[in-house]
């Protein structure tokens, strides 16, 4: 069963948040033009604000991903992911790229402005991102950060490292820290 614990128990993340984790089977489609690998999972992350910015605009909403284990998995590219921008490490900096290629550091940039609190409870802007190399029963470690700007300011989160994410897990609410105002 999946895990999650904070990188730094101290960490006072209280604007932006890592929320609601699931890692589901997937099929690519048939006449998808996208290079193998394809992914065999789906995993959704939301970013979450906390209640005191639900009529807040924030741009530029990155979601950090590190596979840490198993070796041999890898984020690929789907034929389902939706406006955002796939970023891969270049030297100390990011370069976005128009088609994924598969990695194991990966940063999911929104850039135009969004909110990060939907209408149901605890729900916020979900990410989409494929899996592939991921053996049958097992789970995969991650370790996960957000950022987000706002007109003002730029809020982070606290990074998290999940473990043993398996298919069918669902991890829910504010997994890198509880806001003291959840509106």
């Amino acid at each position: 069963m999946a895990t999650v614990t904070k990188d730094d128990p101290n960490c006072p993340s209280d604007i932006v948040f890592i929320g609601n984790i699931d890692l589901r089977p997937y099929t690519e489609h048939p006449n998808t033009t996208l290079p193998p690998p394809h992914a065999t999972a789906r995993m959704n992350i939301d970013v979450l604000a906390s209640g005191h910015y639900e009529h807040v605009g924030f741009k530029d909403v990155m979601v950090f991903l590190e596979i840490k284990g198993p070796s041999g998995v890898r984020f690929v590219e789907g034929a389902d992911r939706d406006n955002w921008l796939w970023g891969i490490p270049d030297g100390g900096g990011w370069t976005e790229i128009p088609t994924g290629t598969p990695t194991t550091l990966l940063r999911m940039r929104k850039p135009d402005a969004v909110s990060l609190i939907r209408p149901k409870p605890i729900d916020g802007l979900t990410y989409y991102v494929g899996l592939s190399g991921l053996p049958p029963g097992g789970g995969v470690d991650l370790k996960v950060s957000a950022t987000a700007s706002r007109v003002l300011a730029t809020a982070q989160s606290c990074s998290i490292e999940v473990t043993d994410l398996r298919v069918g897990d669902e991890l829910r609410g504010y997994l890198s820290g509880n806001p003291s105002d959840t509106g």
